[in-house]
């Protein structure tokens, strides 16, 4: 992802916060971390390069702004639905976890290592760029299979929240907002 916004507006006297990111494909990522943290909606625009002129920029937070106040309410909606299958979450939530999956900050770590290897003459550039696509097509396989998975269980337990993209992103939601509601009664 290229370049990092925050955004920020109102609904309902609330403050909603999220990042919007910009990708090479002229994908946009928005990501909800205020009041709720982890919703992720991703998005397409005119591919555009940057340097971006102002005025795009300014279309581009719009069209951001309209989508983050989604989230926002389909948030709002789910968290209505959560109590109703939270002991099948949970369950679902632990069986998920065992597909590894390397975060952004691990996959950055691993490719950091991997470069720093082949610099220092552990390996060929050749064995470098093997080994960096073959880790690339099992992540890709291995998020592949976690979504598909994530998008059946809400498919089957909320399904008025299926056709949601990201479906990774709003299991982790509902996991993490039951386990908030757990500690607030402690």
């Amino acid at each position: 992802m290229l370049g990092v916004r925050t955004i920020e507006i109102e609904v309902e006297g609330i403050p909603v916060k999220g990042t919007l990111q910009w990708s090479t494909q002229s994908l946009y990522q928005l990501e909800l971390y205020a009041p709720y943290s982890g919703p992720v909606y991703t998005f397409s625009f005119p591919k555009l390069f940057p340097p971006f002129q102002e005025e795009t920029l300014s279309e581009i937070e719009q069209n951001a702004k309209s989508h983050l106040r989604t989230l926002f309410f389909k948030c709002e909606g789910m968290k209505k639905e959560i109590p109703k299958i939270e002991s099948a979450l949970k369950e679902f939530w632990m069986e998920i976890q065992s597909i590894s999956v390397l975060s952004p900050s691990e996959w950055k770590e691993k490719n950091e290592f991997l470069k720093q290897a082949m610099l220092e003459g552990y390996m060929d550039k050749a064995i470098y760029e093997k080994t960096i696509h073959d880790l690339t097509s099992v992540m890709e396989k291995k998020q592949m299979e976690r979504e598909k998975r994530c998008e059946s269980f809400l498919s089957q337990y909320l399904p008025e929240f299926s056709h949601l993209q990201n479906h990774f992103s709003w299991i982790r939601f509902c996991y993490e907002f039951t386990e908030k509601k757990h500690l607030l009664l402690l």
